[in-house]
């Protein structure tokens, strides 16, 4: 509008600007002359009130423009949060803990995660049991092409942590891909696709124990597959899903991430290692609204106890869990 007005103005300012007292001109032609001229001066000035009027809102639509942009530079550029800050308040939790613990947290379908503590790296134990069922479910082609025996045993495996269910699934892989050490590289496959391109899945047991859940699983690895499975980015969108849906219904939700203080989707595992001592561990995602945080966590505790090892795992979980907030985004997809 100010752009338009101005060019009127312009326009008008040079009709008015010709010489009105030529010679020959009648008084009553002087009169009307002059009457124009006034008409002309009272337009010209409401255009200028215009002009004026319109350069003015276009100035206070730029400095609101320039606010808006200001405030959401300064939101994007806000850190989520400050590393030594993290990790000096986690090093004050597992001080007044006996034994290891680590934990590694981030936003979903990032590689981009924070690590705590000095336990990195275990068995996998049960934990191992997710990406077997993806294998399951990938080559049956999605949820809807497990048989119901397949779909029982899947969801006794996760949401129970089942051992026999979880036998049973991979005992299929092993008829299917011809032994052992394929199936084992079939479940890796899934493994490489959700973004850990170096665990290998153990094909040697120790005394009762699977051979699967021997397989050493450092937090890293496990960190950046849940990632990508929180993002429905692990044997498609629709097997991902299914398979979280199954981790959100964990029935032994007394400890750790079950009793984290927030929603949260997740698997555990635990078992003696060689010295008879217990390790724990977990790997999941804290739900906050429309925002999530995925988080991975390991405890070994001084005494061997199992209790020992679920009771620091709820102090991790819950440290955790405060901390979500400023890991927290929203999935993005693949």
């Amino acid at each position: 509008m100010a752009l338009a007005a101005g060019a009127l103005l312009v326009a008008l300012i040079l009709s008015g600007c010709g010489d009105s007292s030529e010679e020959g001109v009648t008084n009553g032609t002087a009169r009307a002359e002059a009457a124009k001229r006034a008409a002309m001066d009272r337009k010209l000035e409401r255009l200028r009130s215009e002009l004026r009027q319109g350069q003015a809102e276009a100035r206070k639509g730029r400095e609101r423009e320039r606010r808006q942009a200001s405030k959401s530079t300064a939101e994007t550029s806000k850190p989520a949060a400050d590393p030594t800050t993290a990790s000096a308040s986690f090093e004050q939790m597992a001080a007044g803990l006996s034994g290891e613990v680590g934990a590694a947290i981030g936003p979903p379908g990032s590689s981009e995660a924070v690590s705590f503590g000095s336990l990195q790296s275990g068995s996998a134990w049960s934990t191992s049991k997710v990406p077997i069922a993806l294998k399951v479910l990938a080559d049956a082609g999605g949820p809807g092409g497990l048989s119901t025996t397949q779909a029982e045993q899947m969801r006794a495996a996760l949401t129970l942590s089942d051992n026999d269910a979880a036998a049973a699934l991979f005992g299929e892989l092993e008829a299917s891909y011809g032994g052992i050490a394929s199936a084992s590289a079939a479940v890796g496959e899934v493994l490489r696709e959700g973004g850990d391109t170096s665990t290998q899945i153990s094909t040697q047991g120790r005394g009762e124990f699977s051979t699967y859940g021997q397989t050493e699983w450092a937090l890293a690895n496990q960190q950046r597959f849940m990632s990508s499975l929180a993002a429905g980015c692990v044997v498609g969108s629709e097997s991902s899903r299914y398979v979280l849906g199954l981790m959100g219904e964990v029935a032994s939700d007394s400890w750790g991430l079950g009793s984290a203080g927030r929603p949260a989707s997740w698997k555990g595992g635990w078992g003696p290692g060689v010295d008879g001592g217990y390790l724990a561990r977990q790997m999941g995602i804290l739900h906050l609204g429309e925002k999530e945080a995925v988080v991975t966590l390991a405890t070994r505790p001084s005494d061997g106890q199992f209790s020992t090892a679920e009771a620091m795992a709820t102090a991790v979980a819950q440290w955790l869990a405060e901390q979500a907030p400023n890991y927290a985004a929203a999935p993005s997809g693949c």
